[in-house]
């Protein structure tokens, strides 16, 4: 029998968390039928209403804090409703399992439970950066598809959009971390660089969020030294192309010069241009860090950060440039860079914790911040006032 540990939960229950999580057993099979989600949803409906918050998750302890304040944000604006919260990365749910021994609900079973719950209206926000292939398979296929129109037709629906949705999110995005970082940008010679998830797909269109933002960052910071990057879309990679395993597929290591000239788009290409326009030598230069996603989790700790590697005191001897293999930080500092291992860090001393720390971890992410928590507030509830409520009523053939 499955047991609960601690669940994504509805704001107005203040015992439970927003982690979502069940203990796996060996009646697993027996139980397959049974949708764990039902009872959680059963025990909280105290509404008509629901908001279902859908993020693309996490592994990492740090991401619930922040995963927290998210919820409480949503429940002050919307008092009268009940909130739950769902992952829709299928990798992080199947990571969550493997890495824990834990079972965290599906987005369907989320989906369902609260269907089968009798609430009247849902409204369901995404909590992603862009609107990428998660955010368009969550949007067309789990809500509109399933939910709406095969589940659900007679529950009204309201969806609010991720958060870079339009010109002016991107703007107040790259105020609010301008802001942050201003100090710090004043001097030429240090450098800001944050990482993002990206779409791998070039079909995708989502990923010219990323320079949209850089070029607002960069129009605020005179000294257009912050730079915006992802672990998972060719143009933007840290090298050109990132390949671990193959040494033969990867694009070898060549001079600043030729990597600017023919990959101009990569963050190894932009710093040294950076450099090479402000004469300066990357030893010259400090890096400060920063994922450029909602929460901290495992791209933040391992692909940006190299956590291990600090845990494990390992040296820049063995690094190399053109594999994703070694971290943002691993590789700038092979390079010649300095950078700042304190400055909203993960503690070197706890660099080890199997799925990070619960308190202690500096790493800012993007729902760390209340101003930028707040643009996804402001989606929804401009739908909500909007009165843009819609069923799948219209989508059923007719009798």
């Amino acid at each position: 029998m499955k047991s609960f540990k601690f669940y994504l939960m509805a704001a107005l229950v203040a015992a439970a968390t927003c982690a979502g999580f069940t203990s796996c057993s060996d009646d697993d099979d027996a139980e397959s039928t049974v949708n764990p989600a039902t009872r959680v949803v059963a025990e909280t409906k105290k509404h008509d209403t629901a908001i279902l918050l859908c993020t693309f998750g996490s592994t990492y302890n740090e991401s619930l804090d922040v995963y927290n304040d998210i919820i409480a944000d949503f429940q002050k604006q919307f008092p009268q409703t009940d909130i739950y919260m769902s992952f829709t990365s299928r990798t992080c749910i199947g990571r969550a399992e493997a890495s824990t021994g834990e079972a965290r609900y599906k987005l369907d079973q989320w989906l369902k439970a609260i269907g089968d719950a009798g609430y009247a209206r849902v409204a369901v926000q995404s909590l992603h950066v862009i609107p990428g292939e998660e955010y368009l398979s969550l949007m067309n296929t789990d809500i509109k598809k399933n939910f709406m129109i095969d589940w659900y037709p007679h529950i009204d629906v309201l969806k609010g959009a991720n958060l870079l949705s339009t010109d002016d999110d991107t703007e107040e995005v790259a105020r609010v971390l301008y802001t942050h970082y201003k100090d710090k940008l004043a001097d030429k010679k240090n450098i800001v660089l944050l990482m993002g998830h990206g779409n791998p797909d070039v079909n995708y269109n989502a990923n010219i969020k990323y320079s949209e933002t850089q070029t607002a960052l960069q129009a605020l910071a005179a000294n257009k030294n912050i730079f915006v990057g992802t672990v998972d879309y060719g143009e933007m990679l840290f090298w050109p192309k990132e390949e671990e395993e193959k040494a033969a597929d990867r694009i070898p290591v060549a001079s600043p010069d030729q990597m600017i000239s023919s990959y101009p788009g990569c963050i190894y290409s932009q710093v040294m241009k950076y450099c090479k326009d402000n004469n300066l030598q990357p030893a010259d230069v400090t890096v400060y860090l920063a994922p450029f996603m909602s929460i901290a989790g495992d791209h933040a700790h391992n692909d940006l950060w190299g956590i291990e590697a600090i845990a494990e005191n390992k040296g820049s001897d063995e690094v190399e440039l053109n594999t994703n293999e070694y971290s943002w930080r691993e590789r700038l500092e092979k390079a010649g860079f300095k950078v700042d291992r304190a400055f909203e860090a993960h503690p070197v001393g706890q660099a080890d914790a199997d799925h990070g720390i619960k308190d202690g971890c500096g790493i800012k992410a993007l729902g760390s911040y209340p101003e930028i928590r707040a643009i996804w507030v402001n989606h929804l509830k401009g739908q909500w006032d909007a009165d843009a409520w819609e069923n799948g009523e219209g989508y059923q053939p007719e009798a």
